[in-house]
């Protein structure tokens, strides 16, 4: 596969990098989280990288950049995906919902053999998928990526198409990358690049290709997530 493609899951392990766990388990504030991860048990996605993966004990946010904790990135961007395809809106609207999403992600991985049961509380931090205007080049909704971008961009003209065919997976990568960069270019914070690239991936699985974002191509080509060869 084009090394632009494997280059994907890094991307989105960046954004998701914890600074701490203990807000997850923790919080006075209960709230039901909008998105549905019973895909988590559905798709063939290799859990490999994940299995005892004793390492996450501590929780502490060191072992953000392992490929357990990549995998884990790309598959719950999926959720977020099928959120924007419904509500319009790229991320959660407060830390308690975000809390909330990220235990019910845990509890469909404490639902399969071999996974440790503080993966979501040592990979993210929820404050990551919190909306606000200084996430990405004030875009929080469909609405706001319109008015920054127009109807039609890049990625609405190259990831439509079946991405498990590698060239047009490669084209649909190719245009992500050009849109991160019109973004950035209204943005105009370095620091915000992940972020606007994360936003891109969102758009392109959730709203731009006709398969939508849980078919073989989404989830292998725009998300990045490793899926069992042969499924």
């Amino acid at each position: 596969m084009d090394n632009r493609t494997l280059i994907l899951p890094t991307i989105l392990c960046f954004l998701f990098l914890s600074t701490t766990a203990a807000t997850i388990s923790h919080s006075s504030d209960v709230s039901t989280c909008p998105m549905d991860f019973n895909y988590v048990l559905r798709i063939p996605w290799n859990s490999s990288n994940c299995h005892n993966s004793s390492s996450h004990g501590a929780g502490d946010g060191d072992n953000t950049n392992t490929p357990c904790c990549t995998t884990l990135s790309s598959l719950f961007g999926v959720a977020l995906a099928i959120h924007l395809k419904e509500t319009s809106l790229f991320l959660l609207p407060d830390v308690s919902a975000a809390q909330s999403c990220l235990r019910d992600f845990q509890s469909k991985l404490n639902s399969l053999p071999d996974l440790p049961n503080n993966l979501a509380a040592s990979c993210f931090n929820p404050r990551r998928f919190v909306t606000g205007p200084n996430v990405c080049a004030h875009v929080e909704s469909i609405s706001d990526w319109v008015a920054k971008l127009g109807r039609t961009t890049a990625v609405d003209g190259s990831c439509r198409a079946d991405l498990t065919n590698l060239t047009a997976c490669d084209a649909c990568v190719n245009a992500g990358f050009e849109v991160q960069s019109k973004l950035m270019e209204i943005d105009g914070n370095k620091s915000h690049s992940t972020n606007c690239f994360y936003f891109t991936v969102l758009y392109a699985a959730g709203i731009v290709n006709k398969a939508g974002p849980l078919s073989k191509g989404s989830l292998s080509c725009i998300s990045a997530v490793p899926l069992i060869t042969g499924n």
